[in-house]
């Protein structure tokens, strides 16, 4: 749940999440270019965090890793992580990595991100 007045928590919400739609949703007129309001099942939308995070919670949606915790940037951490530059990736790596962490069914973020963590302290 956002931290009502917090700027960081809400740019943080506002991190675009690539989602696979797991149940028809009809009137949500995502694409302003297509014909029709609907969107089918297994398409592939880019979304807000926040709007993901609850359509994930009504299990509508299943959400992908973002690619700023993906292999690639696992890699390059390991590899030598004063270079990285995490910011350029998201702005709040560490923040949303925290929030996506649990919804995303992949248990590669927890050690990415304290990895990330231990190495630039």
């Amino acid at each position: 749940m956002a931290k009502f007045y917090d700027m960081d928590d809400i740019i943080t919400d506002e991190e675009v999440v690539s989602v696979v739609f797991e149940k028809a949703a009809c009137g949500v007129g995502i694409d302003p270019s297509s014909e029709t309001d609907s969107v089918e099942v297994g398409s592939k939308v880019e979304l807000p965090f926040w709007l993901a995070h609850e359509l994930h919670l009504r299990q509508a949606v299943s959400m992908n890793v973002p690619t700023c915790f993906d292999q690639k940037t696992k890699l390059e951490i390991q590899a030598d992580s004063a270079c990285v530059d995490l910011r350029s990736r998201c702005p709040f790596f560490y923040e949303f990595g925290c929030k996506i962490a649990p919804l995303v069914g992949v248990r590669t973020i927890g050690p990415l991100l304290l990895s990330a963590f231990k190495s630039s302290v």
